[in-house]
């Protein structure tokens, strides 16, 4: 997994940040509703209510998913990740539908969460 550079890496960050502060938890757990979406057929493969933790202050910046916690079983081998980071993966916040798109190279799914 490349390091995201330019102005991707500026929005994945910007992205993630506007998240944290729309939610402001202090890296406490939160419920959000995920999508996961086949990026080979668009079509939705998971649509469950998961927990998250959100961390991000000058040092670390990342989403964790606690996949378990909601029932997902192997969730690796479904190429899904506990943590995303935004200097690695792509992020974009679209505020008119309340979500947070995450966009891993590393994996052949789009995760929607919904807040």
């Amino acid at each position: 997994m490349g390091k995201l550079k330019g102005q991707t890496l500026s929005d994945s960050l910007d992205s993630l940040k506007s998240f944290h502060e729309i939610h402001d938890f202090e890296c406490s757990e939160f419920d959000v509703g995920i999508k996961v979406i086949s990026k080979l057929n668009n079509k939705i493969i998971l649509d469950k209510h998961v927990p998250v933790r959100v961390v991000f202050d000058k040092d670390r910046q990342y989403i964790t998913i606690i996949w378990e916690d909601a029932g997902v079983k192997n969730y690796r081998s479904k190429q899904l990740f506990e943590r995303y980071n935004p200097n690695f993966n792509e992020m974009i916040l679209d505020e008119n539908s309340d979500s947070l798109e995450i966009n891993s190279t590393d994996s052949d799914k789009i995760l929607i969460i919904n807040y």
